[in-house]
């Protein structure tokens, strides 16, 4: 599992497959997770989904670190707000990476003044 990046994708990949020792040994390695790749763009979007609807509620105990982009926060917030009452009781780690690009228009992203 170490070898394919990224790891979370293989996670929903090997989740309901119907191999219960298989989907144990993936949930297990389930303590830090990094959504920072770029899923948006390519073929993953559908996998993401399926890690909000199916995977995450099954390793939401599990979860100490956790990177991602900005664009997740959205829906991380409401996977926990809706399945964890707010909070990810493990989490010790949390990065929230800025993207270099918009997704739609191609230029840099910008916080603005009023975030700070």
């Amino acid at each position: 599992m170490n070898k394919i990046k990224p790891e979370v994708l293989l996670v929903c990949s090997i989740i309901t497959v119907g191999n219960n020792r298989l989907e144990q040994v993936a949930l297990d390695k389930c303590h830090s997770i990094d959504l920072t790749f770029d899923c948006f763009q390519s073929a993953h979007e559908s996998l993401i989904q399926r890690l909000y609807s199916d995977v995450m509620s099954r390793i939401s105990n599990n979860i100490q670190s956790l990177i991602l982009n900005i664009e997740h926060l959205p829906k991380m917030i409401g996977f926990a707000e809706k399945e964890c009452n707010g909070i990810l009781p493990n989490l010790t780690h949390l990065k929230i990476m800025l993207d270099r690009e918009s997704r739609g228009t191609g230029t840099p992203h910008a916080l603005g003044k009023f975030l700070f």
